[in-house]
C-alpha cells in the first residue's frame, strides 16, 4: 500500500474515532511523540496527554467530516492540508455547526503511519 492511500485511510479512521467518541482509538492514530495544536487552546504534547484532551473533546463533538486537500509527500513523511465541517454541542443543550481548515503531518512508524502534528482552525460563526 501506498503512503497516500496509507494517508487516506488515517484520514477515515481519524474521521470514525471522532464520529464514534472513541477518545482512545483517536489517540491511538499518534505519535509517541505528536503534538496537537487545537484552534484557540494550549498545544498538547504526548499520546497520553492527547488521549486526555480527546476525552473531554469527544463529549463536545457530534459530527465530522473532512474534505481533503492538496497532499504532499517526502519519503516517509506525508502532510496535508484540506478543510472540515462539523457538528458541536453549545450550552442550553443546543448544537452548532462550525467549519474550518486543518494541517496534519504524518510519518512512517514501523509499517503504521502515525500522526506527529496536528492543528486546525476554526472560521468564524457570525
Amino acid at each position: 500500500m501506498s503512503i497516500s492511500q496509507q494517508f487516506s485511510d488515517l484520514n477515515s479512521k481519524f474521521v470514525e474515532t471522532v464520529n464514534s467518541h472513541d477518545a482512545h482509538r483517536w489517540a491511538a492514530l499518534f505519535s509517541d511523540d505528536a503534538v496537537l495544536i487545537p484552534a484557540g487552546q494550549p498545544s498538547v504534547t504526548g499520546r497520553a496527554g492527547i488521549e486526555a484532551w480527546g476525552e473531554v473533546a469527544v463529549k463536545i463533538w457530534n459530527h465530522l467530516e473532512i474534505q481533503e486537500g492538496s497532499c504532499t509527500t517526502e519519503g516517509d513523511v506525508v502532510w496535508e492540508q484540506g478543510t472540515w465541517t462539523g457538528n458541536i454541542n453549545v450550552a442550553d443543550a443546543k448544537t452548532m455547526d462550525v467549519s474550518g481548515n486543518f494541517l496534519l503531518v504524518a510519518e512512517k512508524d514501523g509499517a503504521a503511519l502515525r500522526i506527529k502534528a496536528h492543528t486546525w482552525s476554526v472560521n468564524s460563526t457570525t
